[in-house]
């Protein structure tokens, strides 16, 4: 196609002045596909022997944009976060890795097949530039393993750690598998050995939860009748005649025979036939599951090798202020920095799941179109978007409406909104709505259709619910 053909020219156009700069300072965000991202531009300097540092952004506000502006000694590099506001950075040495949607003032060019930002000195690799579908067929980490790829050949085996970002920024979840971008990247990493594809059920921890717990936490999608009740759980394993238990110790999905997980599936397949969901919630249940098999990293037994296991590890240390901790998982280093990347991930799941009890107590507050809990400064506000994902799927939430959460950061507000792919399918576009809704009270935000979040002042709350409110009813009866 010649979106993807001008897309990859432009990455080559980058890797060319990431070769010829003298210093790098990489800037990226805390989550998942920031920080694989992050790695991913950090090994392409590290390897060409430029002198680089890298620093990690929960936001790009006021305090981060003046920080990114005094890097004038060198070629900066942005990822996971910029394109939105482009125009703060006129005029720097600067590379922005992105896929979020950018500004509306980025006109492109293409001269002799070569795509570039009109009268710009950045160079902006972001997907939305290119007629690409950035919230589905290509993350922020592939995004800068296209430029690590033309920068050389020896970057390849970067792709794997690529496909964790991407799998934790949720790409794989509307089709069952990567797609688009993505899947070229893909690829080269089942090319290189760094991934492994399995068909299998798509379920978190398949390496780690007794399939109890597996079953019973099943939100993505619910399975009607099982998901919330472990005793629910126990029951259709012993109606199946599964021996689950081994040794006194419960298994995993990783340690059942292979027809034992294919009588659960076919269970609950029919299961959700017969409750007469979604045929996308159906078929999300089995697709392609990614097994990384990092050629740089010793062996270590307690490393997850599943691509949605590794992301959450990932997003356990940015959430808990632990970024360097996740940048050296991503470049292969295991032992005490695996030890504490578990001690965060255990804590972060005793967070989340108190935080979420904690909403189900009190209830989600319904509007017209969207619902919303307020955690104050109960939990750390890096979580919120975690509680509102979880939400989403629950049976706790009112079908068919957005889910905002809200909670206290740094004398501010954070808030992070959750659609699902019916909400964009009939015309949400949460980056929109929620940046404007944002900017009507004197905040920031943006982000992708189905996900968002933002910035505002506290007090503001109510003012921002209004006209988010507004603004989501005004897409969703948009004509099709």
């Amino acid at each position: 196609m010649d979106s993807h053909r001008e897309f990859t020219d432009e990455a080559r156009r980058i890797a060319r002045a990431v070769r010829g700069a003298s210093r790098i300072s990489i800037f990226t965000h805390i989550d998942a596909d920031g920080i694989s991202s992050g790695s991913v531009a950090y090994a392409t300097a590290t390897r060409l022997s430029i002198p680089v540092e890298i620093t990690f952004l929960k936001k790009l506000d006021d305090a981060a944009t003046e920080l990114i502006k005094s890097k004038k000694d060198s070629l900066v590099w942005l990822n996971d976060l910029g394109s939105g506001y482009i125009s703060r950075f006129t005029g720097m040495d600067m590379i922005i890795a992105d896929h979020h949607e950018p500004e509306s003032v980025n006109p492109v060019v293409v001269e002799n097949g070569t795509s570039r930002l009109a009268e710009s000195s950045i160079y902006h690799l972001n997907a939305h530039l290119f007629g690409i579908e950035g919230s589905t067929e290509i993350s922020s980490s592939t995004t800068s393993y296209f430029i690590a790829r033309a920068v050389s050949d020896r970057n390849a085996d970067l792709s794997g750690v690529a496909i964790v970002g991407a799998v934790g920024d949720l790409q794989d979840s509307r089709h069952g598998k990567l797609t688009g971008m993505n899947r070229l990247v893909l690829e080269d990493a089942v090319k290189c050995g760094a991934v492994e594809v399995i068909r299998d059920a798509r379920f978190y921890g398949r390496e780690t939860r007794p399939v109890t717990r597996l079953l019973e936490f099943s939100v993505d999608p619910p399975i009607p009748g099982i998901s919330g009740d472990h005793a629910a759980a126990l029951r259709v394993l012993d109606a199946l005649g599964i021996e689950f238990v081994k040794d006194g110790k419960e298994k995993t999905w990783f340690d059942m025979r292979h027809s034992d997980r294919q009588k659960i599936v076919s269970f609950m397949v029919q299961k959700m036939i017969s409750e007469g969901l979604h045929a996308s919630e159906i078929n999300s249940i089995v697709g392609e599951t990614y097994i990384i098999h990092d050629p740089r990293a010793p062996h270590d037994e307690r490393m997850p090798e599943d691509a949605k296991e590794f992301a959450t590890l990932l997003n356990s240390c940015g959430r808990y202020a632990k970024y360097d901790t996740g940048l050296k998982l991503c470049l292969g280093e295991r032992g005490t920095v695996l030890d504490d990347a578990l001690s965060l991930l255990e804590g972060h799941r005793k967070n989340v799941s108190s935080a979420i009890r904690m909403v189900k107590q009190e209830g989600l507050t319904q509007l017209t179109s969207i619902q919303y809990f307020h955690m104050q400064d109960r939990v750390p506000d890096t979580i919120v978007g975690t509680i509102a994902g979880i939400l989403m799927k629950s049976k706790d939430a009112e079908p068919g409406k957005v889910i905002v959460g809200f909670a206290f950061s740094e004398g501010k507000v954070k808030v992070s909104c959750r659609g699902s792919n019916e909400l964009v399918q009939r015309g949400l576009n949460l980056s929109e709505a929620i940046r404007k809704a944002a900017e009507s009270v004197g905040g920031v935000g943006g982000g992708h259709s189905i996900a968002a979040g933002a910035t505002v002042d506290a007090g503001k709350e109510d003012e921002f619910l209004t006209c988010l409110d507004r603004l989501v009813i005004g897409q969703l009866v948009r004509p099709a």
